[in-house]
C-alpha cells in the first residue's frame, strides 16, 4: 500500500497538467446481492444503500459478478464511513481494513480504498464482508469504480478539486491576518478570532480532502475534524461578528452564539457516547443556521446601515457562509452526492473584501499615525526652538550654546570663539531707561546677524554679552571678523543721540589637551583686555 500510495502521489501531482474531464470507468452496477451471515441466503440489494434487514446487526456480506473482459480495468475505488471491510475474489481474500469490533468511542472514521485485483481468467463474485459501526452505515459506502491506476488516481485528484483551489486562499488569508495582528495592536481580540476562523476553515478543508490520506492516514482524527468542525464553524463566524456590531446590538450574536454552542456541545456528547452525535445533529444545526443566521444577517444589515464599515464588508462572507452551509445540508440529506464534497469552503473567497477592508484601515491608520508624528515633530522642533531662543533678541540662548558647543568638540572640528560685550550698557539702562536697553539690544542683535558669514553661528551669552561661533576660522580669521564687527556697531545708529560700541574678545580652540573651561577662559580674558585697554577694540587670547 504504500508503493501504491507513492504512486498516486505522483499520478494526483501529474494531474495539474492533465484536461479536467469525468473519468470513464467500469461501473459495477451487476446484480449486487446481501446475506446477513456466512451461510445465509443470498438477496438482491440496491448498492450504496443500507442494508434492508433490520436484524441485520452490524455485519453483512456483499457480492457481485465480474467479468474478464477488461484487464486494464483491475483497480477498485471506494470509500468506507465508520466501518472495517474485507475483500475476496472467488475464495481469496485480497484486502483487509480494520478491525471487526467495536472502536470506542470514535469508531473507525472515514477513509478511501484503492484495491488491485489479481488476475483471473473466468467470472468470480466479488464479495465484500463489512462491519459497521452503526447498523445505518452498514452497506452504505461512496460509489464503487473499476478503472485502471491511473484513472482512480485522477478520480481521487477530481474529487479534492474543490478544495484544493480554495486552501491555498484561506492559508494565504490566514498568513496575512497573522501579520496584522502582529503588527497592530488595534481590534486585537476581533483580529484573533478571524485567525481563528481562516485555521478552522483551512484545518476543516484539510480533513475533507482525499489525498491528505496519503500523508496523514489517520481517519479517526480526520472523521472528527470534519465531523465537529461544522459545529464550531459557525461559533467562530458569529464571535467576530460580536466583536464588529455596536454594544447594544451584541446580546443577540451572544445568545446565537450559546444555541451554536449548546448544539456542539449536544453533538460532542452523544458522539462520544456511541450515538452517532455529529451526524445525528446535523438537522438541527442547520436548522438552527437558518433561523440564526437570518437574525445575525438583519442585525448586520441594520449596522451597516449606520455606517459600520467592517460589517458593511463582513455581511457579504457571513451571508455566503450560511448560504453555502444550508446548501450543503439540502445536498447530503437528498443524497446528491456519492462522494462527499462540501461547497462550504468556496465561502473563503468572499472573505478577500474583507481582509482588504482590514488593511486598508490599517493603512488608513498608519498614515494617521505618520501625520501626526510629523505634526508632533514640528510642534517639538518648534518648543525646542521656543526653549533655546532668546524672545528679546532673537538669538539663540546660553544653553542652546552650551549643548551646541559640546556637540562641535566631541566631533572634533576646529573653530575659534568671538564674545562681544556692548560698552556702558549699564549707564545707557540707568540713562534712557530698560525699554531703551532692550531696544539697543535687539538692533545690536539684527546688526551683527547680518554682517556674520553663513556657516557662523551667533548666541546671547547673557545681559549684553553674546558669543559668535566661527568654524574653520584661525585666530587672526577670527580677530579680523570682530574688528569688522566693532567698526560696523561704532557706525550704526543703536541709540538715537548716543553712540554705542562693543568690545570683543577672541580665543581659538586648541586641540589634544583643551578643554571647554579653557577656552571659556581664555576668551573671557581677552574680552576684558579689551575693557581695561579702553573698549571698542579686539583682543586675541594669548
Amino acid at each position: 500500500m504504500k508503493r501504491i500510495g507513492l504512486f498516486v502521489l505522483c499520478l494526483w501531482s501529474l494531474s495539474f497538467f492533465m484536461p479536467v474531464f469525468p473519468c470513464q470507468a467500469a461501473e459495477l452496477d451487476g446484480s449486487w446481492q446481501y446475506r446477513l451471515s456466512d451461510e445465509g441466503g443470498w438477496q438482491s440489494y440496491l448498492p450504496n444503500t443500507p442494508v434492508p434487514a433490520l436484524q441485520a446487526g452490524h455485519e453483512v456480506w456483499l457480492r457481485v459478478q465480474v467479468l474478464p473482459d477488461a484487464p486494464s480495468a483491475d483497480t477498485l475505488l471506494f470509500a468506507t464511513k465508520g466501518q472495517a471491510v474485507e475483500i475476496f475474489l472467488g475464495d481469496r481474500e485480497i484486502y483487509r481494513d480494520g478491525e471487526f469490533a467495536p472502536q470506542k468511542p470514535w469508531g473507525h472514521g472515514h477513509k478511501w480504498h484503492l484495491v488491485t485485483l489479481p488476475d483471473f481468467a473466468q467470472p468470480s463474485y466479488l464479495m465484500l464482508h463489512i462491519y459497521a459501526d452503526s447498523p445505518r452505515e452498514l452497506g452504505v459506502f461512496g460509489r464503487i469504480t473499476l478503472d485502471d491506476f491511473s484513472g482512480q488516481a485522477q478520480r481521487i485528484f477530481l474529487t479534492d478539486l474543490l478544495y484544493i483551489i480554495t486552501l491555498p486562499v484561506v492559508v494565504l488569508l490566514g498568513m496575512l491576518v497573522l501579520m496584522y495582528v502582529l503588527n497592530s495592536r488595534r481590534h486585537k481580540r476581533m483580529n484573533m478570532y478571524i485567525l481563528a476562523l481562516l485555521a478552522l476553515m483551512a484545518l476543516w478543508t484539510v480533513s475533507l480532502t482525499n489525498v491528505k490520506q496519503l500523508f496523514f492516514n489517520y481517519p479517526v482524527f480526520w472523521d472528527f475534524v470534519a465531523g465537529f468542525g461544522c459545529y464550531l464553524l459557525p461559533l467562530a463566524a458569529n464571535a467576530i461578528v460580536m466583536e464588529m456590531v455596536e454594544p447594544q446590538r451584541r446580546m443577540v450574536i451572544w445568545r446565537t452564539i450559546q444555541a451554536y454552542g449548546c448544539i456542539a456541545v449536544l453533538a460532542l456528547v452523544t458522539e462520544a457516547l456511541g450515538f452517532e452525535g455529529f451526524s445525528g445533529c446535523r438537522q438541527l444545526l442547520y436548522a438552527a443556521l437558518l433561523l440564526l443566521q437570518t437574525l445575525v444577517g438583519w442585525v448586520m444589515w441594520h449596522s451597516a446601515q449606520q455606517g459600520n464599515v467592517y460589517v458593511k464588508y463582513t455581511l457579504i462572507p457571513m451571508v455566503t457562509m450560511g448560504v453555502l452551509g444550508l446548501v450543503d445540508g439540502i445536498l447530503f440529506f437528498r443524497g446528491f452526492w456519492h462522494w462527499q464534497v462540501y461547497l462550504l469552503p468556496l465561502s473563503v473567497y468572499t472573505f478577500v473584501t474583507f481582509v482588504i477592508c482590514i488593511l486598508r484601515d490599517h493603512i488608513l491608520h498608519e498614515r494617521s499615525l505618520l501625520a501626526h508624528a510629523g505634526d508632533l515633530q514640528v510642534e517639538i522642533a518648534a518648543a525646542l526652538q521656543r526653549v533655546e531662543q532668546d524672545e528679546l533678541t532673537g538669538c539663540r540662548n546660553r544653553g542652546a550654546f552650551e549643548g551646541f558647543i559640546q556637540q562641535q568638540i566631541a566631533a572634533g572640528r576646529e573653530f575659534a570663539l568671538i564674545m562681544l560685550d556692548i560698552d556702558f550698557f549699564k549707564q545707557v539702562n540707568d540713562t534712557y531707561g530698560h525699554d531703551r536697553g532692550d531696544e539697543v539690544l535687539a538692533k545690536f542683535s539684527r546688526t551683527v546677524t547680518a554682517a556674520l558669514p553663513p556657516d557662523c553661528e551667533f548666541f546671547r551669552w547673557g545681559g549684553e554679552e553674546f558669543v559668535v561661533y566661527c568654524p574653520q576660522k584661525s585666530r587672526a580669521e577670527a580677530a579680523a571678523l570682530a574688528g569688522e564687527i566693532c567698526r560696523l556697531v561704532a557706525d550704526t545708529e543703536l541709540l538715537a543721540g548716543q553712540k554705542i560700541t562693543v568690545s570683543a574678545g577672541v580665543a581659538r580652540w586648541h586641540t589634544g589637551a583643551d578643554t571647554q573651561a579653557g577656552i571659556f577662559r581664555r576668551m573671557d580674558d581677552a574680552l576684558y583686555g579689551a575693557k581695561c585697554g579702553g573698549r571698542n577694540q579686539v583682543v586675541t587670547e594669548q
